[in-house]
């Protein structure tokens, strides 16, 4: 059991080695600050099983270094038990507000330290298994293909925000174009991984359009099969062939092909959903829904035609094996 431990009181360290030992199965790594135990933490790649933190601590205090640790993703579920020589109620409940799992009270004995830290590893044992029996089940989920997956990407929105955006400008004359971003050969993406991993196509791509469209006011969303809307707010004329350039470098930069399940970055079609430049809210707002209740832009394959190249593509790989 891999415990980390942040304690200025040199006795109450040795009290600690002196009773979790190695032979017990207890790996130790002892700090005397936060600011030390903050960055051992985060320079370890194996996790810690559990930390035992020192409410009283020069510089960043017990409570701050266990808020910290709590808005941490890798860390807001990590067993962490506080040791203190206060009895101070206020104290307590601060700590508690800020995440801590349990309290040990100084002085403590070996029994009662052994005993708490065992319930610790039990916890977090308990939380691991949870945790991988979410994962499975997310895994088993299956998204499907025309959803307008609400993806975890900063910076996207949803074609509901956009079209109240545009409607909030009703009466009123403004410059925008409107475009579409379709991922071509999805379909095939989508019947060959997993859920998650046809998630995290989505969210790539999504983070790849965000990317090349944050030096301008815009507004993008996700609406199922494959295709994104957006608008860009302006005056200013929209080079779609220097905006497929740079969203193919970066989409080629930032793929990941384990978390995908896919070699390379999908192939994609970038157009204007209208050569229209002026607009009022209401045009604007009638243009989108239009364009999405008519499906999928012409450049796009079909259903039939994706079936028919995967099915193509099937026989060819099992010619040359």
């Amino acid at each position: 059991m891999r415990i980390l431990v942040v304690d200025d009181d040199p006795i109450i360290l040795d009290l600690l080695a002196d009773t979790l030992t190695e032979g017990q199965g207890y790996h130790l790594d002892m700090h005397t600050s936060a600011e030390a135990g903050l960055e051992a933490l985060n320079a370890s790649k194996d996790p810690f099983d559990c930390i035992l933190l020192d409410i009283m601590l020069p510089g960043i205090d017990g409570i701050q270094m266990c808020q910290k640790l709590r808005e941490s993703t890798r860390f807001c579920s990590t067993p962490i038990l506080m040791i203190t020589s206060s009895g101070e109620v206020g104290l307590m409940a601060r700590a508690f507000e800020a995440g801590a799992t349990d309290f040990i009270n100084k002085p403590f004995s070996p029994d009662e330290l052994s005993a708490r830290v065992a319930m610790a590893g039990l916890l977090n044992q308990s939380l691991a298994k949870a945790q991988h029996t979410m994962s499975t089940l997310s895994d088993q989920i299956r998204l499907r293909f025309e959803e307008a997956i609400d993806l975890e990407t900063d910076g996207l929105s949803s074609a509901l925000a956009i079209e109240n955006e545009l409607l909030r400008n009703r009466s009123e004359c403004f410059a925008m174009s409107m475009f579409s971003i379709n991922i071509v050969g999805l379909r095939g993406i989508y019947r060959s991984v997993r859920a998650p991993a046809f998630r995290r196509v989505l969210e790539t791509a999504a983070a790849a359009a965000v990317t090349v469209l944050e030096d301008r006011h815009f507004k993008l969303a996700y609406v199922g099969q494959g295709r994104f809307v957006g608008v860009i707010l302006g005056r200013g004329r929209v080079d779609y062939d220097d905006l497929s350039a740079r969203f193919e470098n970066r989409l080629r930069e930032i793929w990941q092909t384990v978390p995908t399940g896919v070699p390379v970055a999908p192939d994609f079609a970038i157009a204007a959903i209208s050569s229209q430049r002026f607009w009022s809210g209401m045009s604007a707002s009638d243009t989108l829904r239009r364009y999405l209740s008519a499906g999928a832009n012409p450049q796009v394959l079909s259903s039939n035609e994706e079936n028919d190249l995967f099915a193509r593509l099937d026989r060819k790989l099992s010619e040359t094996t």
